[in-house]
């Protein structure tokens, strides 16, 4: 039993080794289809901006003044607030918040008829 089983084990072995030297697949170079998918992605974005070929970069020196102060002062506010709100969080005043809150309610239908039914 055992015998035949493995007579049978070998003669597919023989089988597969022949088969695997007939395989025409080449190997799959990873970095050129990585290469080749950000271009795509590249020219897909290009076509969409409706431009041949990618614009002339100005730099990071050539950038203008106002633009540089306005992310400059931009920037310190969100750090500011980043600030507040860290300082507001470790504070415990929840009791405070919740008795201070105010609502007010507005009417925002009007000339309804009096058998309305959203009266």
């Amino acid at each position: 039993m055992y015998l035949g089983k493995a007579v049978l084990l070998v003669l597919l072995l023989n089988c597969v080794t022949p088969s695997l030297s007939l395989s025409t697949c080449a190997t799959v170079d990873m970095d050129h289809v990585k290469r080749k998918r950000v271009e795509a992605i590249r020219g897909q974005i290009l076509s969409k901006l409706r431009l041949t070929s990618p614009p002339k970069s100005l730099g990071p020196n050539n950038v203008p003044y106002q633009i540089q102060a306005l992310y400059n002062s931009t920037r310190e506010l969100l750090e500011e607030l980043g600030r507040d709100r860290q300082q507001r969080c470790g504070q415990d005043n929840t009791e405070t918040e919740y008795y201070a809150k105010e609502i007010y309610k507005f009417n925002m239908v009007y000339g309804l008829p009096e058998n309305s039914e959203y009266n």
